[in-house]
């Protein structure tokens, strides 16, 4: 597995941008982008929250004319504008559970969106909640920070940005209006047909958006804070972006054509987001159980399944790197990998093999074929190692085969933990704490996909009586004891009993996702940049 510093990687998130995974409280705002006023008009800024999955230019649109509009109106001066994605929780329930991805990769597409829109920041104080808050406490509170913390807050009008699928929402929440929130409606794409009347189909949307938008003035007790905006007509929808990424045989361009943002385009193609690709590939003709039973006829048909298209691989070479202990296998280095002219380019000259035999210490550890295949995709924080292959004995499921990125080709050795400095310490801890982080409490984890993922208990039985047994030993008791205080040494014999009511505990109160195998000699630094780091 791999581990990067996205503070600073171009690769997820420009350095330039303040990111998600700084850790800074998320009760403060950004202020690096907000505006100086150049005028003595009424200061504002824009609150645009949303699922943003995918984040796509009808989104960027939405901010572009409010701007327009808000400095049009000749009583304000725009000084900046907050994307607040919703919480994930917010999103289950919107989106089937195949469409959910980490909290990582939804805010690394909107930083990307808005890289060049100097103005435009994300307020993070939503998506990283605990848990799901109601919208009026998610708006009052902001409404509150922008008071307190921003030059000139307390005299700035909010302006909550809503697109034109909110317009025939039946709620109008005035009492965010009554806090001191403007509302604009934004109408960049046609109307749902949920809500044209089929008898009516051949009327001009516009008349369905200003029968609707006469209702809302005529109920509102604010009517002079609500402002509509006609724009140009996008029709781009996440739904469609997410069905197009999931058509295997959707083009690059088809995809593009769907989110007119190219950065975004090429994140998804590129992290395989809402793929459709196979999970487990099937197995090859003779399942190679040593590295005398792969030829280059099979190494080929494996890589063929990567590239989805032919491969051909003259001859390789290998070097075994490692003798498996635990679930694995002999590990191997395949270099010197000779293709044919005719095979598809980009082809790796080195890959790793590794073989698993499924079982240790007295469990199936069968699950990292899973892990690279379903789970690996939807985590953005930590860089996971390219997967070329991945199946499983056809006769005996709990053993696997894995063809991966081979690290060392841009990695060293992260060394021995005395020579070890104080910032790449520093950095292990904090992308570690972000993976939890990402995935804490997320709802994904409890889909039926990832019920493979094992949980905080399941090596309670072995390191239960494990540790019942070694507590039965006079002999260790006995410099246990002398080692100690008496009251840790009360707690270590209390354990005994107690762990199993710990673990359950720890496993029914919250959840979250963890490498699991934080061995140092696992961990790889990036040739002359520090702050790259593959485990």
């Amino acid at each position: 597995m791999a581990l990067q510093n996205t503070t600073t990687s171009a690769s997820i998130i420009p350095s330039s941008i303040k990111t998600w995974l700084e850790p800074n409280d998320i009760w403060i705002l950004s202020q690096d982008r907000v505006k100086v006023p150049e005028t003595n008009l009424i200061p504002s800024i824009c609150f645009y929250n949303g699922t943003f999955l995918p984040i796509h230019a009808g989104h960027i649109s939405v901010l572009e004319y409010a701007k327009q509009y808000i400095n049009n109106l000749g009583t304000h001066e725009l000084l900046a504008a907050y994307i607040s994605p919703s919480h994930s929780e917010a999103v289950a329930k919107k989106l089937s559970p195949e469409e959910l991805i980490g909290v990582g990769h939804r805010l690394s597409m909107i930083y990307f969106a808005i890289e060049n829109l100097d103005w435009v920041m994300v307020d993070l104080f939503q998506i990283f909640q605990p848990c799901k808050i109601s919208l009026t406490i998610a708006m009052e509170a902001f409404i509150s920070r922008v008071r307190s913390q921003l030059p000139n807050g307390a005299q700035m009008d909010v302006f909550w940005l809503k697109g034109e699928d909110t317009l025939f929402h039946t709620k109008l929440y005035e009492n965010l209006i009554q806090l001191g929130f403007h509302t604009i409606y934004v109408l960049n794409r046609e109307c749902s047909e949920k809500i044209i009347n089929k008898t009516d189909e051949f009327k001009p949307i516009q008349d369905y958006h200003e029968k609707r938008w006469r209702e809302i003035q005529a109920i509102s007790s604010f009517p002079e804070k609500l402002h509509l905006v006609q724009a140009t007509r996008l029709n781009i929808s996440s739904r469609t972006i997410r069905a197009c990424a999931r058509n295997t045989f959707a083009t690059r361009d088809q995809l593009h054509a769907c989110i007119q943002l190219d950065k975004i385009t090429t994140y998804i193609i590129q992290h395989q987001l809402w793929s459709t690709k196979p999970t487990i590939m099937s197995a090859p003709s003779v399942f190679p159980n040593g590295i005398t039973d792969l030829t280059p006829e099979i190494l080929s048909s494996m890589l063929s399944t990567y590239s989805i298209s032919s491969v051909k691989v003259n001859s390789f070479r290998f070097e075994q790197i490692g003798v498996g202990t635990g679930w694995n296998g002999s590990l191997y280095r395949l270099n010197d990998i000779q293709y044919s002219p005719d095979s598809t380019s980009c082809l790796p000259s080195s890959v790793i093999l590794k073989l698993s035999t499924g079982i240790w210490l007295q469990r199936v550890a069968s699950i990292e074929p899973d892990f690279y295949s379903k789970l690996a995709p939807r985590i953005s924080n930590i860089e996971i190692p390219k997967c070329y292959y991945v199946a499983r004995h056809p006769h005996s499921p709990n053993e696997s085969m894995l063809l991966l990125e081979d690290l060392s080709i841009d990695y060293d050795p992260l060394g021995p933990k005395e020579s070890l400095k104080d910032s790449t310490i520093f950095l292990l801890i904090a992308t570690i704490a972000s993976l939890h982080a990402e995935f804490f409490n997320h709802p994904l984890l409890q889909q039926d996909t990832f019920a493979w993922l094992p949980s905080l208990n399941s090596t309670l039985v072995h390191y239960h009586s494990e540790y019942a047994l070694k507590m039965t030993d006079r002999e260790y008791t006995q410099l246990l004891e002398s080692r100690v205080s008496p009251k840790a040494y009360a707690y270590a014999k209390a354990l005994v009993t107690h762990i199993p009511h710990i673990f359950q505990t720890l496993t029914d109160e919250h959840y979250t996702l963890s490498h699991g195998d934080f061995w140092i000699n696992n961990i790889f630094v990036r040739h002359n940049q520090s702050h790259r780091i593959r485990f």
